[in-house]
């Protein structure tokens, strides 16, 4: 008994770590999953509140930044889910298929996460989703008191050349 109290009081701060390590991946799992919500049911102010508020987010092109395409700070990117879900997107349903999440980094208050996305588009007229784009999201977290936000989102749109 005097033994596995010994291995207890050893192992209690690796299992506190772990614990969590595990609450933060689901968390950011989550959000993950909830990006792809807010923006398809056009939520657009739910949506940027994914992001801090000196976020930035960008879409590439083969390494290169795709003109204007970079966002920066929160305010922009509600104006910019705005004018999207009120304007190229309405009348479109658009979904974001994501998997394959992974943790590139994972810190006490920081992360860095990468997923795969099928991004889908669908009309009245379309009698099936129509494939718009697809890429991979690098995502950079920061915890704040509010929880995990997005500080960092870049699209790694897939190219017809690759």
């Amino acid at each position: 008994m005097k033994h596995l109290l010994a291995l207890l009081l050893i192992l209690a701060p690796v299992t506190s770590a772990g614990a969590d390590q595990l609450a933060a991946r689901l968390a950011i799992q989550e959000l993950i999953a909830e990006y792809a919500f807010r923006w398809d049911s056009k939520r657009s102010a739910d949506f940027a509140d994914l992001f801090t508020e000196d976020a930035s987010m960008e879409r590439r092109l083969d390494g290169m930044l795709a003109a204007g395409s970079r966002l920066e700070g929160k305010r922009a990117i509600l104006d910019y889910a705005v004018d999207s879900h009120n304007g190229r997107l309405a009348g479109r349903q658009s979904r974001h298929h994501m998997s394959g999440i992974r943790f590139l980094e994972l810190g006490e208050d920081s992360a860095l996460t990468e997923n795969l996305v099928l991004i889908t588009h669908q009309t009245a007229a379309d009698p099936a989703p129509v494939n718009r784009s697809s890429g991979i999201y690098r995502i950079s977290w920061r915890l704040t008191p509010e929880g995990w936000k997005m500080s960092r989102r870049i699209l790694l749109t897939d190219s017809s050349g690759n």
